[in-house]
């Protein structure tokens, strides 16, 4: 007999400490390294995912985008840029205001924010609204994940997007053990997956990979901030960071690089 996984029940569980501690105000205190790692970055990731919607001629022109938790703008900005619109939910008003300074400095006037979680926007105010709905990196702020993909469901009126890291930087782990933190092994990417195949969603799957650049400066005050999400943060735990950040950066610069795996499917 073959055993039935439940893949609600096992996200919920995979997820729990990491939607805990990752509060509003633990990314307003992030705002700044990570709006550092993203620019820096020149939006890497986002970018990656942009040339995936061209390449598979989908992407037009006359799109309104819907990017669930933006944060700094990976994707909105670099999607901004190829279409009409861009709608960014993101509840950080320190991340939110990053975004739009970032909107700013290229000449970006079709961005527009709704500082809320996806949580609590009233998805009936815009059913059908948007041509994408795009979710990356932030799966794990979803107890109830399958309710409010089918809320994505019901404002897209074309596609939508999940995704997440899947293969950690080895740098990123490297450190993280060193300084005691396990934030565990579980798969968000594999999990969701399954999820919605279960659910009769059969996404198209693409992996990408990605590099994250940032300042010496940004990259210590991310371990840091990670560090202090778990517990209290002291000398000597500063001490190992700044140390194996100088040692591993490159002309002032701490870079890593990972994979990323891309669910995307036409709403039916």
């Amino acid at each position: 007999m073959i055993a039935q996984i439940d893949w609600e029940t096992v996200w919920v569980a995979g997820i729990d400490e990491m939607n805990r501690l990752s509060t509003t105000s633990y990314w307003n205190r992030r705002a700044e390294d990570y709006s550092d790692m993203v620019l820096t970055s020149d939006c890497n990731h986002g970018r990656k995912i942009l040339d995936l919607f061209e390449m598979e001629g989908i992407l037009q022109k006359e799109w309104h985008i819907l990017d669930i938790a933006s944060g700094p703008g990976a994707i909105t900005i670099p999607f901004a840029e190829r279409v009409c619109r861009v709608t960014a939910v993101e509840p950080a008003e320190r991340m939110a205001a990053a975004l739009m300074s970032s909107a700013q400095n290229r000449g970006l006037s079709n961005i527009e924010v709704i500082p809320q979680t996806w949580q609590e926007v009233d998805d009936a105010a815009y059913v059908k609204n948007y041509d994408l709905v795009v979710c990356c990196h932030a799966l794990w702020q979803f107890a109830d994940i399958l309710p409010q993909i089918r809320r994505m469901e019901a404002v897209s009126k074309g596609y939508c997007c999940l995704a997440h890291g899947f293969e950690a930087p080895s740098e990123t782990l490297k450190i993280t053990e060193t300084l005691g933190i396990d934030e565990g092994e579980f798969d968000q990417f594999l999990t969701v997956f399954n999820l919605l195949n279960d659910s009769g969603v059969y996404p198209n799957v693409d992996v990408i990979d990605y590099t994250f650049t940032r300042s010496v400066a940004s990259a210590v005050a991310s371990v840091e901030n990670l560090v202090g999400k778990y517990r209290l943060l002291d000398a000597s735990d500063s001490a190992i960071i700044q140390e194996y950040v100088q040692h591993h950066a490159v002309e002032g610069f701490y870079q890593v690089s990972g994979r990323m795996g891309v669910l995307w499917w036409k709403v039916a």
